[in-house]
Formats: structure tokens, sequence, C-alpha cells
């Protein structure tokens, strides 16, 4: 079961499904009162939430000033009681609230209090409040030189106030969890921020290197010979950085669970290691065992036995967290090499996973300048999870009822200038929005369509990522950009990022030159231009809107 939050374009999509629901809670006298103000509630855009599973709407809510006012069942719900519960706490557990709270118009009676008392509320005259109780996990999964993401992520937490009560990592991510674990976030970050590849591994490099293609893959190169000369490339480094970093007594007085994953050679056999019960100072091989990349990297050696990075079994330890009691759980992929097991949440379980859209960055390669920016994009990105922030590829510091007066203009200059709408019916606006998503990579619908048009000309003409806006500084931002703005990154850039440029530059089906050469078809008098946009928002419609929006925007018509 998750919950989506509805919009008011959503209201003749799940209409029938409302007309048809059930009061299952005394909100209102009678099922069809609770409708009707199901259905104002969402055309005034108030928080209106629908469970689904398997894609099938279950039951919706209305929340208003942090207390559920209204809940209907789906005609064909067949869950129990509990699975209803389930999900008014799955509410208030998604931003870690303290307590959750239902709103009645009348005092219960005897049966509905008991019913809401069984499950753990608390009753005062008109009002049902639920304290919430967490044992929350943090999983953090390998990747290397993109573990600095990590770091970002715990950034947020701290700042918001959420505690963590159990960790688990593999590789990286169990490096992370033992700095979390000794909880020194400055030392943490100043460490990511200055760190370079031979403070982890020793083979030979050039000093003051470019920031090249050709330069990258010598490096790899010299890597992959020191590799395979030595059967793994040394961690003394990464041994020295340990001993620098960690604290025994810090370490020993941690508050959290912290269990990390590591592969046992030869059987390639997966071992959770319960950190708080390391003997002695083993913790420093543990934490070297699961981080051990081989054959890129040596071996680690412990009582005898060779462990290497837990990725190799377990990339991503969820089942480690749930197997020692998290009820909730944060999951943070920085997308790296390995083996993700498939594991299915309890019913109920609260679950924040991030993985970024944006590239990390190289695994293997250290660079600070990369790590300040993967730092940013986690805190960004956590912060937008825990609903602080908007915005998908880009973060924003205001709600997206800001943008509501910008894309009415937007739509007004389409109809005004070319007799352009976007749809005629549903059936066209489904399409569109299916079309608009392959682009976006996230969900689509009416209120965000301006919102969603902005995010993808910011990656078109390389808007940084790693900061935060608001609408109007966006926006500003892409009227003063150029065809020719060149991207500023310093940070050491991967092999596949380095592909991924030549293809935007060169090859004529990638976005950027699409763009341009729509632009470019555009450049005719107004009667043929209505023409060919007939055309190409048939053939192109997403690449053809966001010119208009740009052009839009550098006409100054949404000041």
């Amino acid at each position: 079961m998750k919950l989506l939050k509805l919009q008011p374009s959503d209201y003749y999509d799940f209409f029938p499904f409302i007309q048809k629901s059930r009061l299952v809670l005394p909100f209102y006298e009678t099922h069809s009162e609770a409708q009707n103000a199901l259905l104002i509630q969402l055309k005034e855009e108030s928080e209106v939430y629908v469970a689904v599973k398997k894609n099938q709407p279950l039951f919706f809510m209305t929340l208003k000033e942090k207390q559920i006012l209204n809940i209907l069942a789906v005609e064909t719900f067949m869950g129990t009681w509990q699975t209803l519960f389930d999900g008014i706490e799955l509410i208030y557990k998604r931003v870690f609230a303290s307590e959750a709270c239902l709103q009645f118009p009348r005092p219960l009676s005897e049966v509905e209090s008991r019913r809401l008392i069984q499950q753990g509320y608390q009753l005062s005259n008109t009002t049902a409040c639920k304290k919430l109780h967490y044992n929350t996990a943090l999983v953090l999964g390998g990747g290397g030189a993109r573990g600095a993401y990590q770091i970002g992520v715990w950034q947020a937490l701290k700042e918001v106030g959420i505690p963590i009560q159990i960790i688990t990592g593999t590789s990286v991510g169990a490096l992370n969890g033992a700095l979390i674990v000794q909880d020194d976030f400055e030392r943490a970050k100043e460490m990511w921020e200055k760190i370079e590849t031979r403070q982890i591994l020793s083979f030979p490099m050039k000093d003051n290197t470019q920031n090249t293609l050709p330069e990258l893959l010598r490096q790899m190169a010299s890597f992959t010979v020191a590799a395979i000369q030595s059967k793994g490339v040394s961690t003394k480094p990464l041994q020295q950085l340990l001993d620098d970093t960690f604290s025994q007594t810090k370490l020993e007085q941690a508050t959290q669970q912290f269990y990390l994953v590591t592969t046992e050679l030869p059987g390639v056999t997966e071992r959770v290691i319960h950190f708080n019960r390391c003997k002695n100072d083993q913790w420093k091989q543990w934490l070297l065992a699961s981080a051990s990349f081989f054959p890129a990297m040596a071996a680690a050696q412990i009582e005898g036995k060779y462990y290497v990075d837990g990725g190799y079994r377990n990339n991503i330890p969820v089942d480690a967290a749930l197997a020692n009691g998290a009820t909730e759980c944060i999951i943070v992929d920085v997308k790296g090499p390995g083996i993700t097991k498939h594991t299915i949440l309890p019913e109920g379980q609260s679950c924040i996973s991030l993985k970024t859209p944006w590239s990390l960055g190289t695994v293997l390669l250290f660079d600070g300048a990369r790590s300040i920016v993967n730092i940013k994009l986690g805190y960004l990105e956590m912060m937008k999870a825990l609903e602080k922030y908007s915005g998908y590829w880009y973060t924003f510091d205001e709600p997206l009822s800001s943008i509501k007066e910008f894309q009415r203009q937007f739509f007004q200059y389409l109809k005004k200038n070319y007799q352009l709408s976007l749809w005629k019916n549903r059936e066209e606006r489904k399409r569109f929005y299916q079309k608009l998503r392959k682009y976006y990579k996230d969900r689509v619908y009416e209120e965000n369509i301006s919102l969603a048009l902005l995010e993808l000309l910011g990656k078109s003409t390389v808007v940084p990522p790693d900061q935060l806006y608001t609408f109007s500084e966006f926006v500003q931002l892409l009227a003063d950009q150029t065809d020719k703005q060149e991207d500023t990154f310093a940070g050491m850039i991967s092999v596949q990022e380095w592909l991924g440029k030549y293809y935007d530059d060169f090859f004529l089906l990638s976005e950027k030159r699409q763009l341009q050469l729509v632009k470019q078809l555009l450049v005719v008098d107004l009667e043929e231009k209505k023409k060919r946009l007939k055309g190409l928002l048939e053939q192109l419609p997403i690449i053809t809107l966001q010119v208009l929006m740009k052009e839009f925007i550098q006409e100054g018509e949404w000041y």
C-alpha cells in the first residue's frame, strides 16, 4: 500500500470511485454527505490522499491542519480495519509526525470509541489522537565515491531532528554508517569535501590532473594495471584514513544499532556484522572488508578468512534493517554496482526511498569538488522527501501552488499568440501526461506541467541542481541563459557522463540538439510558424513546448 496526494485535476479520474465509496468512521452523518464533502475538498486544493495497492484505490482521506476530517473506502475495498488504520498512520509517518489525530463532528458512540481505543487512540470530546512510535532505520547502499550523497541525507535528518535508531550499510554505506554512529557531522563533511583517491587507494597517480576524458581514462588504466599486478589495489591509505577519522571512544558510546554487510570468500556468502559487538578494534577490519571492491581492491583478512565488498551479495541491506526491528526505513541508493535484493516491506511499513535522478560521478576515483556537489544533492533531495521543499530534478523553496499563476499565464500565452491548447478531451490529456512523463521521469498532472517544462529546460541549459531556488529565481536564470551556455562544473565526471556530453552535443536525436533544431524551424513569419507548430506539437510535443516556454520567459510575459 502506498499513498498518493491528489490534485484538483484528478477530480474526474477519481470521481467514479468517490461517488460509490462509503463512510467508515463517523466524520459525517451519511455516505453521500461525506462523498460531496471530499469532492469539494479536492476541488479546493485541500490535502486529499488516496491509498493505493496494485494501482487500485482503496480509500480516500482528507487532512487539514494536521487532523483527518474525512475517510471514505471504495466500494470494492475488502481490507481489514488494520489496513485502514495503517493507512492513517502512513499519512503522518511520511513526515515523522509525533501523533495521528482524527477530528469528528460529534462525540463518538461506545462502539466507535472502543474501536479507536483498540487501535491505541486516546479520546477527548470529538478528537481521537494516537502517539506514534518510531524505530527508524537508515539503509545506506554501496557506491564508492558517490557515497558523499549520503552525508547530505544525514545533514537533512539532523536539521529536521529525525532520530535514527538502526543503521545498515554496505561498502561506502558501511563507512558512512560508522561516521553517523560516531555523530561528528562536521568532521565527516570535511573528510568528504577534501577527499582524494590517493587517500583511499594506493596506485600511481599524477598530481594536478586535468578534468578531461583522456586524463580520466589514463587514471583508470593506471588503476587497472595496478589492480592486476597486485591482485587488488592496496587499501593501506584507507586504513590510515580510518585511523585518522574514527574515535574508539565515540564509537563505543554509540546509541544506534549498526549492522554492516560484507561477503565471505571463497563461498561468496553474505555476512551481516553487528558493529556494536565487534571485539577490540576489529571494527576497522570489518569496515575495510565491507568496502573492499575485489578484484579492484585487495580482499580483507580477518581471523584467517577473506572478505570482500558486501555489494557482491547485498548492496542495499533493507532486509538487515527489517530483521533487526525497523518499523520505518529511509533507503539511500547511490547507484553503486552490486546485487540489490528484492525485499518486500511489511504491509503498512513507512518507507522513504532516495535515488537521485542525477548522475553522481565515478565509483572508484574520489574527488572533493564532486563530493561537495553530491553532499548538497543528498541534503536537498532528503528535504524534498520530507516535504520541506518541492521539485523533482531541481529544488524549490516554495510549494507547487506558487507557480499556479505562472502556468495560467503560459497557457494564456499559447492560446493568445498561437491558438494552441494542449488537449481537447480527457483521453488527449492522458496521452500528453504520458509523453511528458517519459522526459520528466516523475509523476505528471495538470498543476505541475509548467514546473516539469521549466526543470527540463534547466537540464538542457546546464542549470546546476545543487542549489535551492525560488521559482522566480529559476525562471530568471533560464531567461538569462544562452544556447551556447557552458557547463562550469569543476569536479570529476565519469566516463558515462563524458559520453553523455558528446551525445548531447553531436547526436542529432539528443534532446539538446532537438531543442536547437525546433527553435531554428520556428524562425519564420507568424502564419508559417502557426502551421509548423501544429505539426511539431504532434511529432515532438514536449520539445516544442520547451521551446515555447523559453520564448515565453524571454519575452517577459511572466512578470
